[in-house]
């Protein structure tokens, strides 16, 4: 077995990388995760905290002007308004021991398989950063009635207990119509595994073949399918409450960049007994946000870090309700849930 030393070689290893670490993401395809050059750039630039510009979409309720041929007859055009985000991005990093990384090096292209490995993580870190943020968002509305109202169908026994509360197509319409219709029938859906396979029971679901490479994703009523075990079921037993998210196009706004010295080997000589190690390093600078709503906690109170320091937003700071604080209308948004029993 090759030593990760004798076949690693970082010029080599950075020409696979990809511009987009996020390309084969289910957000990113499902149209939920909208990449920000902008974003990114500043990312590069090492800002902590940004201010993220929205333009508020057009009012397609209003009618247009009829023209006529008076010359004194002037029209008013339509006044183009907008609203700002708060975000605050995260710097994340991960080490692989050359021990663990050797097990895949056999019979394959060593780099480009550590380069997919690496890939593949921060794919999945930035996808449970987002539905950590969701789960804040809905700690967020189901704590305050006007936005309860207005974000959450909760049909469970334990809210509605005459309401027919298992998961099923006509729930997800009256849950996907408390959004604007321009965000309707597109995105993705965050479901509990055990909801996942009620859909493939009913047969409500369509199989898209992307690549040869890949396997077939499965969509329900035009969003991609993704599941998520970790913050989608409340509870146990008969009375758990299962979370579905509903998550339209450009509900996200993302920027994921390389940080400094990503891809960086450390040797140590007198672990191992005196045998020695290799860590393979690699490090992201990342922003996940939510547009339409502000991350308003305190720098004093996160805990992505350690007890000398933490400057970066963990999981479990995004899930707190009280870090976050909607910007905009409700119907500006395109993040919604359903809350039923199995």
């Amino acid at each position: 077995m090759a030593a990760l030393r004798e076949v690693f070689n970082r010029d080599v290893m950075l020409s696979y990388r990809t511009d987009e670490p996020l390309l084969e993401s289910p957000m990113l395809q499902s149209g939920a995760f909208v990449t920000d050059s902008a974003i990114e750039a500043r990312l590069r630039g090492g800002d902590i905290e940004f201010s993220i510009p929205h333009v508020t979409p057009i009012d397609m309720a209003l009618e247009a002007n009829y023209s006529n041929t008076i010359y004194t007859d002037v029209a008013s055009p339509r006044q183009i308004t907008g609203r700002k985000s708060k975000a605050r991005a995260a710097w994340l990093n991960e080490g692989f021991l050359e021990s663990t990384l050797e097990r895949h090096l056999l019979g394959v292209s060593p780099l480009q398989m550590m380069q997919g490995m690496i890939n593949n993580y921060w794919q999945q870190q930035a996808e449970h950063r987002a539905v950590a943020t969701v789960f804040g968002l809905k700690n967020l509305v189901m704590n305050n009635a006007g936005l309860k109202e207005k974000f959450v169908l909760d049909v469970s026994k334990t809210s509605s207990p005459n309401a027919a509360s298992s998961w099923d197509v006509n729930q997800f319409i009256d849950a996907e119509s408390l959004m604007h219709k321009m965000y309707r029938g597109r995105g993705s859906i965050v479901v509990h595994s055990k909801i996942a396979a009620k859909m493939r029971v009913q047969q409500l679901l369509e199989h898209v073949t992307t690549s040869a490479n890949l396997p077939p994703l499965e969509y329900y009523n035009g969003r991609l399918i993704i599941e998520d075990d970790e913050k989608t079921v409340v509870g146990t037993g008969a009375n758990a409450q299962y979370i579905t998210y509903l998550l339209g196009a450009g509900s996200f706004a993302v920027g994921s960049v390389a940080g400094p010295e990503d891809l960086e080997l450390e040797r140590t000589a007198a672990t191992g007994n005196g045998s020695g190690h290799t860590a393979l390093w690699t490090r992201r600078d990342m922003l996940i946000q939510p547009q339409g709503f502000d991350f308003i906690a305190d720098e004093s109170t996160l805990t992505g870090g350690t007890a000398r320091e933490a400057i970066s937003a963990s999981w479990t700071d995004l899930q707190k309700k009280e870090n976050w604080e909607l910007t905009g209308e409700a119907n500006q948004t395109s993040i919604r849930f359903l809350i039923t029993n199995l």
